[in-house]
């Protein structure tokens, strides 16, 4: 079941990518996030922690990894997130946007 809702999610992003062609994160995004699974991009929380200024919007075209802790409020996107990762993001305040309202803001950057 598993593996489903994870094809689902990928699919739902190359979707939205699809639809905003003229963003310029979009054609960067798309190309990380159509790699295969194994190819894909992890980031852990720590990392997050470490290079995400407060308030500021990041993409992640990959899964975020609950190791580490967060200390700073920030928007995140990404395709999939562990369960300690988002309890973690929800716990530090932080908020998790959909891709297509994340394409929407202004200064999105891309955590790879």
């Amino acid at each position: 079941m598993k593996r489903i809702a994870e094809k689902t999610s990928v699919k739902k992003w190359h979707d939205v990518l699809s639809e905003a062609k003229g963003h310029g994160l979009a054609s960067q995004l798309s190309k990380i996030a159509s790699k295969p699974r194994r190819g894909r991009v992890s980031v852990n929380l720590d990392k997050l922690d470490k290079h995400v200024k407060p308030s500021e919007n990041i993409i992640v075209p990959g899964k975020v990894l609950g190791v580490g802790s967060v200390t700073k409020s920030f928007s995140i996107s990404a395709i999939e997130y562990s369960e300690s990762a988002a309890e973690k993001l929800k716990a530090a305040k932080c908020s998790i946007v959909e891709l297509k309202e994340m394409l929407g803001r202004k200064g999105a950057r891309i955590i790879v």
